[in-house]
């Protein structure tokens, strides 16, 4: 199991205090169990699948029939199912939408019939610091559990599989251990306002999927066409320096200075460039923190201006100083800065890719591969491979061309000597520029006769194979270490 599915079970959490049962029965019909069979890729053997594992969890019933789980619950499934609360009625269910970065999808029960007679709940308030909750759970006979809960907090964080940050509510709750403790709702007078996603037993705090994250999900997958939440597609800092105001020809106050602008993304394509100072963003001022003023949350990051109140073709307006002198610029938003880069962050419900020659194995460098390598894999994993990925946006990587590596070695009649490498970032091979392994499948591929020569960016700097060997070998190899097929492109 991964570190991020590790990260949010809580089947282990401790017997607490300030819970209630609920028999009235107009809380029935709000929450279903769901479980999933669970068999994510594995990233060190790309030709293969892990050992599958099951997950429970909560499901929220919507007015409309479908359920809200969080994206954690159903990543890499092979399997869903829905139960009713106190009795063995299940069905299948087919998913209808997600959004791992938001942690968030919906799921919808393959027999129409199946929801019949559940109200369902509707969208809550906007919680703040400071309001009071519960997070219900689900008794092995089906009645409700609500724990009362304490908003701590509510401002922009990051999320398991979002390193850009979006809304999170920090929440103080004790949660007694149950069988469905994966996905639990966070309610406010009977309405959600929250799906926690993450708890520490110790602390008994955890966090929340705010209502307006889950708002902008729903309307968003409304229409069949989910398109995700907007990135500006831009790194800033902040403009607390006087010096550095006085350089960059900044006002007197506001504003931070744009270090780096992907001309891809909301921003590039609005037309603003690095060295500007980014004043305002659609009529909301920013301060020399990065913040805005928000009418319920107060001084919040811009992360929440530009991630959750837009949508995907919403226009975008923007203030800028540009020498000293102010404009403004308009655009659409849009996510492609976060879609289209040389590393994907994370990869979920996808095989991974790969190509084998000779004993060589070629992969495409993501960050789930990295995150293979446990809880601290920016230590553990190939150093070159993670700050490629890590700064990837400072170093400008092209988005239309994949960082390959080889991953490893099998042992074989052609690579004696070479079983101790991996890691490597191939750049060339038989003097060719490799940009994919679409490339070096076509470059080995053309070769019948002579030598095979890959290049690499650190020692031993070059490989040489033997072409036909290598074309000779191809299906020994796949019978000896029960590989199905020595490419997946």
């Amino acid at each position: 199991m991964t570190a991020f599915l590790r990260l949010l079970l809580w089947l282990s959490l401790g017997v607490g205090l300030g819970a209630q049962a609920a028999t009235s029965t107009d809380l029935r019909g709000s929450l279903v169990r769901v479980r999933t069979s669970i068999q994510p890729f594995d990233q060190f053997r790309p030709w293969q699948k892990k050992s599958p594992f099951g997950l429970s969890g909560t499901g929220v019933v919507l007015p409309e029939g479908r359920v809200l789980v969080t994206a954690s619950l159903v990543a890499n499934r092979t399997e869903v199912g829905l139960e009713k609360p106190g009795s063995a009625e299940k069905c299948s269910a087919e998913l209808e939408a997600i959004d791992y970065e938001a942690n968030l999808a919906l799921l919808k029960p393959t027999d129409p019939e199946f929801l019949k007679g559940f109200a369902g709940v509707g969208l809550g308030p906007h919680l703040k610091a400071g309001d009071t909750a519960e997070v219900w759970q689900l008794e092995r006979n089906g009645e409700m559990l609500r724990n009362q809960a304490e908003i701590l907090s509510a401002g922009v964080g990051r999320y398991p599989s979002d390193e850009a940050g979006f809304l999170v509510y920090g929440v103080r709750v004790s949660l007694p251990k149950r069988d469905d403790s994966y996905t639990l709702p966070l309610m406010r007078n009977g309405m959600l306002s929250g799906m926690m996603m993450a708890y520490d037993r110790d602390s008994q705090e955890g966090t929340a999927i705010p209502v307006p994250m889950i708002e902008h999900f729903l309307k968003d997958s409304a229409d069949g066409k989910y398109a995700g939440f907007p990135t500006l597609g831009v790194s800033w800092s902040t403009l607390r320096d006087p010096n550095l105001r006085e350089e960059v020809k900044a006002p007197l106050t506001g504003g931070i200075l744009l270090t780096r602008v992907n001309p891809i993304g909301t921003a590039g394509r609005a037309g603003l460039k690095e060295g500007d100072v980014l004043l305002s963003v659609d009529g909301f001022k920013l301060d020399e923190d990065g913040n805005y003023r928000d009418s319920l949350y107060g001084p919040t990051s811009i992360g929440n201006l530009v991630r959750t109140r837009p949508h995907v073709g919403s226009s975008a307006k923007f203030k800028i100083s540009r020498n000293g002198n102010e404009m403004e610029l308009t655009g659409v938003y849009d996510r492609r800065a976060r879609d289209e880069v040389a590393v994907p962050t994370l990869q979920f419900d996808v095989a991974p890719r790969y190509l084998i020659l000779g004993g060589l194995v070629f992969q495409e460098l993501t960050g789930t591969y990295l995150q293979e390598w446990g809880d601290k894999w920016s230590e553990r994993a190939p150093q070159r491979l993670v700050q490629l990925f890590s700064f990837q946006q400072e170093m400008k990587l092209d988005p239309k061309k994949k960082i390959v590596f080889l991953s490893q070695v099998l042992p074989s009649s052609m690579t004696a000597g070479y079983q101790h490498l991996s890691g490597l970032v191939l750049t060339r091979c038989n003097g060719q520029a490799v940009g994919s392994l679409e490339d070096l499948a076509s470059i080995a591929d053309a070769v019948s006769a002579g030598d095979l020569v890959f290049e690499f960016m650190d020692d031993p700097g070059k490989l040489v194979l033997d072409a036909s060997e290598v074309k000779s070998s191809g299906d020994q190899l796949g019978k000896s270490y029960g590989i199905p097929a020595l490419r997946k492109l």
